[in-house]
């Protein structure tokens, strides 16, 4: 139903992070033939529980989009006046306070 594109692969420094550092790793026990086994079985689970968790965070976020998305479509009035709410609200928080003297 989303027509939004949320791509989280696409231009992602979290995604370039993650490839980097699997692909320094591979490096790394490449270069040192005499590793344990046991650690390169942690470092394969590291790595794997790394990418499931990535995994499950981007299927949330887009599931998280396609809520707003739908949310909004359903009620767009109220959407309006929520969005307007929200930002009269910060601006009044963010506006600084008068000065009443010098101190």
């Amino acid at each position: 139903m989303s027509n939004i594109d949320f791509n989280i692969d696409g231009d992602n420094r979290l995604a370039e992070s993650i490839a980097r550092l699997q692909d320094e790793a591979e490096t790394l026990m490449g270069d040192m033939p005499n590793v344990p086994p046991e650690l390169k079985n942690r470092l394969q689970s590291l790595q794997d529980q790394i990418a499931d968790l990535y995994a499950m965070i981007s299927e949330e976020a887009a599931y998280g989009v396609d809520a707003v998305e739908e949310a909004i479509v359903a009620r767009p009035w109220t959407s309006m006046f929520v969005a307007f709410g929200l930002g009269a609200l910060t601006a009044a928080l963010l506006r600084s306070a008068p000065r009443r003297g010098y101190f």
